[in-house]
């Protein structure tokens, strides 16, 4: 078997491994090559099925202003952006997980995450405002979700290419890693698959950004519970798992919530793996988060959860779980014409829905029992708090009373023909189960000691538990990515 050497070999070919591959470059390596194990058509994980966007810091528009300067100043002039603070960044990401996130990671990501998204931009990425809703003459935003990069996730991964060829890091596809050189005292290469042959590559550092398991039906059946394995994958479906394994069968100490991922509503006629872009990029076709604006209920024609809780970034990663524990793992999304035009801007929706002039006649469309669809909503527009004032783009306190599962938001009666209905599952897109780092980026063995030689980065790390606020994950690869490929240089330059 032939031997190579580098200085820096990262595992993955997504934004996480390019944006180490990148940092590794600027802070010295002189030899960094990537092992994706997808073929070039293929390329680029996660993010080449996602519009990417970024939750950070900011401390209002001058802030974004920096990061969009070509934008029309007229419109932007109307964005509504609030300071998005570290305390308040921090508590997002303590409730939606319950409090479990490991803190010294939490508030390193968040103190860092306005510097990594400015770099981003310093190094070449391009960005753009993300989807919105406009009210009277105002645009107004999720908190901390203001921009995703030009062109979407794969806008994003074709300029991180380009940038890494420009500084000579050598990008191989198809190229499978089979085992870590080494032991979990230090790891110093490892072995690689391509086409026919097996080779080593030894390296003075290795950044694993290899995904998660959630494209392997057998890992998300033992990890993530009942029906996982019938999930459809929304992200990649090289996402399979075994350099986690490997790593956990190196010594690597296990983090995150191991029956826990980001599961969230989609076109319950999604294909299976790598759900589609919109043309622009800008936003996964198969998506349906605009469940806030109407009520969803299961095919006996409940509901099964409250579709106000929060915006839709607080709760959509763990929604599509609730969708697929109901029977037939589907479920319909229901809407009135308010609600429908409530959509935000840039999520436009396929034309995959019913439509109808009444609630019985969409029932039967849809498969439901026309009596027992007509009792929820009429149920549920009698809950209605009508007078309270109705406001998108706040939590208005808007909530139904006396259902015994209540919607705290948003409760609009479904009183406004056409009616439509959208039939969702759950789609998965990435698992919260990974590796223990610390704020190095090093990978930790069980006795929590750093394996020398082995960072990490991206959805391999366990971070989250539960649940996650919507584009925190593209924010910690770009924080993680950064850090790894800095102290990965450092060390191989020793």
């Amino acid at each position: 078997m032939r031997t190579e050497n580098c200085d820096v070999a990262i595992i993955g070919g997504g934004s996480a491994a390019f944006e180490a591959a990148v940092s590794a470059r600027q802070n010295g390596a002189a030899r960094v090559v990537m092992l994706e194990k997808a073929p070039e058509e293929e390329f680029g994980g996660n993010a080449r099925y996602s519009h990417t966007g970024f939750r950070f810091v900011y401390s209002g528009p001058n802030d974004i202003r920096d990061i969009v300067p070509d934008w029309d100043a007229d419109e932007f002039s109307r964005f509504h952006i609030p300071a998005y603070t570290e305390e308040i960044f921090k508590n997002d990401l303590n409730r939606v997980t319950q409090g479990r996130i490991n803190s010294e990671l939490a508030d390193f990501l968040v103190r860092k995450s306005n510097s990594a998204v400015k770099w981003m931009f310093e190094t070449g990425i391009e960005f753009e405002p993300e989807k919105r809703r406009e009210i009277e003459g105002k645009f107004y935003f999720e908190p901390g979700i203001i921009v995703h990069t030009v062109g979407g996730g794969l806008g994003q991964l074709l300029r991180w290419r380009q940038i890494a060829l420009g500084l000579d890091v050598d990008l191989r596809y198809s190229s499978r890693v089979t085992k870590f050189n080494g032991d979990f005292r230090k790891i110093e290469g490892v072995c690689v698959a391509s086409g026919d042959e097996d080779y080593n590559l030894n390296a003075g550092a290795v950044i694993v950004c290899a995904g998660g398991f959630q494209a392997n039906a057998e890992m998300r059946a033992r990890y993530l519970g009942a029906n996982a394995d019938l999930m459809k994958v929304r992200g990649s479906k090289h996402n399979t798992g075994e350099i986690l394994r490997a790593l956990l069968d190196l010594g690597a100490k296990p983090a995150g919530h191991w029956q826990g991922a980001h599961a969230t509503p989609i076109d319950a006629y999604a294909p299976d793996g790598g759900t589609p872009l919109r043309q622009d990029g800008h936003s996964n076709t198969c998506n349906r988060y605009d469940y806030t604006q109407g009520i969803t209920v299961n095919n006996l024609a409940e509901r099964f959860y409250d579709e106000g809780e929060n915006n839709h970034s607080y709760t959509y990663a763990k929604t599509g779980r609730a969708v697929l524990a109901q029977p037939g793992g589907t479920a319909h999304q229901i809407y009135d014409q308010k609600g429908i035009n409530l959509f935000r801007l840039g999520a436009e929706y396929t034309d995959v829905y019913q439509e109808a002039n009444t609630i019985a006649e969409l029932a039967t469309k849809i498969g439901i029992l026309p009596a027992a669809l007509e009792a929820t909503v009429d149920e549920f527009n009698s809950a209605c708090q009508i007078d309270i004032p109705f406001n998108p783009g706040i939590l208005d306190g808007r909530s139904t009373v006396g259902l015994e599962l209540p919607k705290s938001n948003w409760a609009n009666p479904i009183d406004e023909p056409p009616f439509r209905a959208y039939t969702v599952t759950g789609g998965v897109t990435f698992s919260f189960g990974g590796v223990s780092i610390n704020t190095n980026c090093e990978v930790l063995d069980v006795a929590d000691q750093p394996i020398l030689g082995l960072y990490a980065s991206g959805d391999i790390v366990g971070l989250f538990f539960h649940n996650y606020p919507s584009c925190t994950g593209q924010t910690r690869n770009a924080v993680f990515s950064l850090e790894a490929g800095k102290n990965a240089a450092q060390l191989a330059n020793q």
